[in-house]
């Protein structure tokens, strides 16, 4: 976190995109400090940060749309149908999941270029749930202060307990639907 400070305020904005592209929520956390204390200024700090999430998750989209399918589709073929039933019927709410879940945030937006959810959709998603997610965030940063650190454990605590989440949700609903479809065949084969 030092670190990061140091550099945040010795070279100020140029610094603070490629740090975004990498730990867009705690840099946003302490760019908020930094602009409670007056190096940076609220709204160019959150166009940086928007950019330095936005971006990435157009090229994880693209490796998803132009990268090697054979190999995945080999290994997660199963899953695919699944992510691309989330991706086309459940958009909004699997971009703000993908956005927020520590760990899987790189493959999901990966499988949206995957399953061909198109570009225009994807970025209409991402953009406005980063917008709102730096604002909060740049925003919590300005008013803990000092307390970024204790705030960066709790963002790293959340995004943990929200990607365990997802997974759970994601887990009961194959296996629930494994079993539904072992139900319906069951039924049919009794009615013969």
């Amino acid at each position: 976190m030092e670190t990061a400070i140091l550099l945040l305020t010795k070279y100020g904005y140029f610094i603070l995109f490629p740090l975004a592209a990498f730990e867009g929520p705690i840099i946003s956390l302490i760019a908020g400090f930094l602009v409670h204390l007056g190096y940076f200024s609220f709204l160019p700090v959150l166009i940086i940060l928007v950019l330095g999430d936005v971006i990435p998750d157009v090229i994880y989209y693209y490796i998803g749309r132009f990268g090697s399918k054979r190999k995945i589709i080999e290994k997660y073929g199963s899953h695919l149908n699944l992510l691309e039933k989330l991706w086309q019927e459940h958009g909004k709410k699997t971009m703000f999941f993908s956005k927020i879940a520590y760990g899987l945030s790189t493959p999901l937006l990966i499988s949206a270029g995957l399953v061909k959810m198109p570009i225009r959709r994807f970025v209409s998603y991402t953009i406005p749930i980063s917008i709102t997610l730096y604002t909060i965030i740049i925003t919590s940063g300005y008013y803990l202060g000092n307390s970024y650190q204790l705030a960066a454990k709790y963002i790293n605590f959340a995004e943990i307990i929200i990607a365990v989440i997802f997974v759970i949700f994601i887990a009961v609903y194959v296996f629930s639907a494994k079993y539904a479809r072992r139900q319906i065949e069951k039924m049919k084969r009794e009615q013969l």
